[in-house]
């Protein structure tokens, strides 16, 4: 059977999808490392401090193509990220003439979690304004709480700046999230973008989007915003 570092070389690692990685190696304390392709603009929380919020819908729903190009990848091998957040999302920012022409994002830290139906008890790591409500209240990560984690990408996106930014990230802050309160929802965003971002917000899992139905969308938003 195929683990996630395979299906990462063989899936993602062929197309483009998620970050490149080149192997695995094993530090002194024994923990495993993955050897990653260097991203010089590094994360995208540094990158959307770098370009203090001056990103263009066009961009954002390129990243967003890409992010969830990704996803689709892990979901369709019936793989689960388990922790999406703008610190495992790399960027390539792809400059002609000084201007912007295309802004890359792949995804990180692919193979940590893994299959659908494996418990993950991992929790030390994961960056609370991410983070589904069912998650927080103790459930198991699933397909479902990766699209939550990609619309909380889509708010910071939208926003440029952190989710829940003037909380700090303890137990007041999971009780908010878990009582489907979510951050407020910066002015002059296409409603469209609202509507979907709600969608991958909903407080039920099952009201949630596939990747398969996002993927369907930002193609449409991809042939507008193209232009």
């Amino acid at each position: 059977m195929e683990g996630p570092r395979e299906i990462w070389d063989k899936e993602a690692g062929q197309n483009g999808t998620l970050a490149n990685c080149y192997g695995v190696t094993k530090d002194p304390t024994s923990n495993y490392m993955f050897v990653m392709k260097y991203y010089d603009n590094h994360d995208l929380y540094s990158y959307l401090i770098k370009i203090n919020k001056f990103l263009s819908f066009k961009n954002i729903v390129e990243m967003l193509w890409d992010i969830t190009g990704g996803l689709e990848h892990l979901h369709g091998n019936k793989l689960i990220h388990g922790n999406i957040h703008w610190g495992n999302i790399l960027i390539n920012e792809i400059v002609i003439n000084n201007d912007i022409e295309l802004v890359e994002a792949r995804i990180a830290d692919v193979g940590m979690h893994g299959p659908v139906d494996k418990k993950n008890s991992n929790e030390s790591c994961r960056v609370h304004p991410f983070i589904a409500p069912e998650i927080l209240k103790g459930l198991t990560p699933t397909i479902a709480s990766d699209i939550y984690s990609l619309g909380m990408i889509m708010w910071a996106l939208s926003a440029g700046f952190r989710p829940w930014g003037n909380w700090i990230h303890d137990h007041n802050l999971a009780t908010k999230i878990c009582s489907g309160l979510h951050p407020e929802i910066t002015e002059g965003i296409p409603n469209v973008y609202i509507t979907l971002m709600k969608q991958c917000l909903d407080p039920d899992p099952s009201k949630r989007p596939t990747v398969l139905q996002l993927i369907d969308t930002l193609e449409i938003w991809n042939q507008v915003y193209s232009d």
